[in-house]
């Protein structure tokens, strides 16, 4: 296995079983709306034993049509910015948590590649956005496919996947 694949692997499956210890802890559920990493997020958090305590649910949309009739993201966002842009994740993220009514919802919305870039949103372009308790932060993740040791597409998601977990436990150490 490709060193850098079983890295990423070996953090994601660390940082999983800390958030979720993370949010048991502090009684919060949480939920996921995924589009690149076509559900690598809730397989890293359902694999944690426990995870059923506070996992609500999520939910794989990959297809502009998926966003709009799964989580409310209005095609109007989607036409003047958009899949891959910070207001998708943000309308992913607030419409998985009104969708689920959990306390945190992530999102994730990119370009894994190895086709679909532009010269404004290279393939690695990825953002995602975090709904906590009523606020929703967005960020870009950019994963230069570059470093992946001749598996980008599978670098790209699995490094996303890692950032995103990242952020949900950054935030749950904060609360």
């Amino acid at each position: 296995m490709d060193g850098k694949i079983f890295t990423l692997r070996s953090s994601i499956d660390k940082t999983a079983y800390s958030v979720v210890q993370l949010l048991v802890k502090k009684g919060l559920k949480l939920s996921s709306a995924e589009s690149c990493t076509g559900g690598l997020i809730s397989a890293a958090i359902t694999s944690v034993a426990g995870s059923s305590e506070i996992f609500d649910e999520g939910i794989c949309t990959y297809a502009n049509s998926a966003k709009m009739k799964y989580l409310g993201v209005a095609k109007e966002i989607l036409d003047k910015y958009g899949a891959v842009s910070e207001e998708t994740a943000q309308a992913m993220a607030e419409g998985m948590a009104k969708q689920s009514g959990s306390n945190i919802a992530i999102s994730v919305t990119g370009i894994a590649g190895p086709t679909g870039g532009t010269s404004e949103k290279p393939v690695g372009t990825v953002y995602a956005g975090l709904y906590i308790n009523g606020v929703t932060q967005t960020r870009l993740i950019y994963t230069d496919p570059l470093d992946s040791d001749g598996q980008p597409r599978e670098f790209i998601r699995l490094s996303t996947v890692l950032a995103a977990l990242e952020w949900i436990e950054l935030e749950l150490f904060r609360m």
